[in-house]
């Protein structure tokens, strides 16, 4: 009887585990990435059970989720810091502003006013910048967390590879990234015609990005103009 309802138990995890993970590429497919998370994290979950079910593959569709929700944050941030610029008066207009100050003193309060106010908006937006920046580089690291576990567990799948270097390129961990890539290239040489480019492209972008931080630009700085100019 024992034996009976452990088996019982083992084909609903699997039942389960299967459901959710096709569910979860259905909602990825229909632009729902948190969705698809918290579905794949049930698969996951249901999967422990069972070594046969397909943990690596459930990783990978994660991983995808994580990209697809770190683009949306990324898209955020562009209309965030575009909202941002938008409010940083031009050097002209600052110059005329002064001028007016200079020569009618009595306008400096409300001109000191105005500048103070649109200081404390700039302060709000910047805040939501940067935990935009913040929950972007959050997505990016589960995104490559699990791209990462997927190829131990699926080590001669071309695919995972490929993965966990689109993966580690949108981190910005672009050395690390070719050499997922080479891997992939070496289980899959077809592949060759296609990575080679990206591979070349991910050299030239880590040599502006080691020209930059040698120039004196911080982490940060480089962090916000990458993620919004990719």
């Amino acid at each position: 009887m024992s034996e009976h309802m452990q088996l019982g138990e083992i084909k609903i995890s699997a039942y389960d585990c299967i459901r959710c993970y096709f569910e979860g590429i259905q909602s990825l497919e229909e632009g729902e990435p948190s969705q698809a998370i918290a579905l794949y994290d049930q698969a996951l979950s249901a999967a422990q059970i069972l070594s046969e079910l397909p943990k690596g593959s459930i990783l990978m569709s994660r991983a995808r989720a994580y990209l697809k929700r770190a683009a949306n944050h990324r898209k955020t941030l562009r209309i965030l810091v575009k909202d941002l610029a938008d409010t940083v008066p031009s050097a002209t207009t600052m110059k005329i502003l002064y001028q007016t100050a200079s020569t009618h003193p009595a306008t400096s309060p409300s001109i000191f006013n105005r500048l103070s106010g649109d200081s404390k908006v700039q302060q709000t937006k910047f805040r939501q910048i940067r935990y935009r920046l913040d929950m972007l580089e959050f997505a990016l690291l589960h995104a490559v967390q699990d791209s990462l576990q997927a190829t131990q567990l699926l080590p001669q799948n071309a695919q995972a590879w490929l993965l966990a270097g689109e993966t580690l390129a949108e981190l910005r961990k672009l050395k690390e990234s070719n050499q997922y890539y080479q891997r992939a290239l070496e289980i899959d040489p077809s592949m060759d015609g296609t990575l080679k480019r990206v591979m070349e492209k991910n050299r030239v972008s880590q040599e502006f990005i080691d020209a930059a931080r040698a120039s004196g630009f911080s982490g940060d700085t480089l962090r916000l103009a990458l993620d919004v100019g990719a």
